[in-house]
This record gives C-alpha cells, sequence and structure tokens, in this order.
C-alpha cells in the first residue's frame, strides 16, 4: 500500500473515531454503503472525489486534512521543543555543578 494511502487511511480512521461515528454512521451520513467505507478503511477501495469531499464535510474538516494532517507536524514540533528546553534545562544544571567555575564560559 502506498504511503499517501495509509496516511488518508490513518486520517479518515483518526476523524471518524474524534466525531464518534461508527463505519456504519459515517456511511449512511454519506450516503454510501457500509461496506464502503469499510473497504476504503481496509485500503480496498478508493472513494471518488466526491465522497472524499463529502466525507470531510460530514466529518467536519477541511478534504486536505484526510490527505495530509498538519496536527501531526505541529505535535512534532512541539515535543521537540519540549525536549530541547529539558536538554538546556540539564545542560545548565550540569554545567553549574559539576563544571570549575575557571572554566565556564
Amino acid at each position: 500500500m502506498e504511503r499517501y494511502q495509509q496516511e488518508f487511511i490513518d486520517n479518515l480512521k483518526k476523524y471518524r473515531k474524534k466525531r464518534g461515528l461508527s463505519q456504519e454512521r459515517l456511511a449512511e451520513l454519506c450516503n454510501v454503503s457500509t461496506g464502503t467505507i469499510g473497504n476504503i478503511e481496509c485500503g480496498i477501495g478508493k472513494p471518488s472525489f466526491d465522497l472524499l469531499v463529502t466525507m470531510a464535510n460530514v466529518l467536519g474538516i477541511h478534504p486536505a486534512r484526510l490527505l495530509h494532517d498538519d496536527a501531526a507536524n505541529d505535535r512534532s514540533k512541539e515535543q521537540s521543543e519540549a525536549e530541547h528546553t529539558l536538554l538546556m534545562e540539564f545542560y545548565t544544571k550540569i554545567r553549574k555543578n559539576f563544571v570549575p567555575d575557571n572554566l565556564r564560559q
């Protein structure tokens, strides 16, 4: 399965579950069969452009969110910043407590 298809499937499942929708309920709201949604989420079927837009509307998101979710990148950036802050705190404490005054710059 291609990486982009898997990302689409992961995003579809994430937003469907976030909205508290079963595959059956999403299918009803999109006017397709439950099997259609199930096949899409398993990677067997691929939605038409119209269905992709309909699913996004039902899920209350921009259709691009199904193809690429920037939220994951935002979380990764926040995590990196938090890790950097923590490392700087450790560095400062180690430097203060273990490096002799004459060697500190």
